[in-house]
């Protein structure tokens, strides 16, 4: 999954509008919907207001981006026995909130 795929579904699941985020953030609507549409990739202080305003930690967002077509068809396997754990520990150390955000 891409990253503005990523804040999208987040956007989505915390039930704000692309507009409200772009005003947490100083960002326009259309400098947003770039990010979100895969125009633009954010950079790291955009990500991070992206974050702060979504309250949400960057780890959850990067490690949403990571899929199976991501990984070596020889680590799959590792991927999939991994990931799981990994959602596991996110959700015990940033709390049950992140819960429905890792477990997409």
């Amino acid at each position: 999954m891409k990253i503005g795929e990523v804040i999208s579904s987040i956007i989505k699941k915390k039930g704000i509008t692309q507009i409200e985020l772009s005003k947490k953030i100083g960002k326009s609507p259309t400098a947003l919907s770039q990010i979100i549409n895969g125009v633009y990739e954010p950079n790291p202080e955009t990500l991070e207001k992206i974050c702060e305003a979504l309250e949400v930690p960057k780890a959850i967002v990067y490690f949403l981006t990571i899929s199976e077509k991501d990984v070596p068809e020889n680590k799959i396997e590792l991927y999939k026995m991994l990931a799981p754990s990994i959602k596991d520990f996110l959700v015990k150390v940033f709390g049950t909130e992140q819960e429905e955000l890792i477990n997409q």
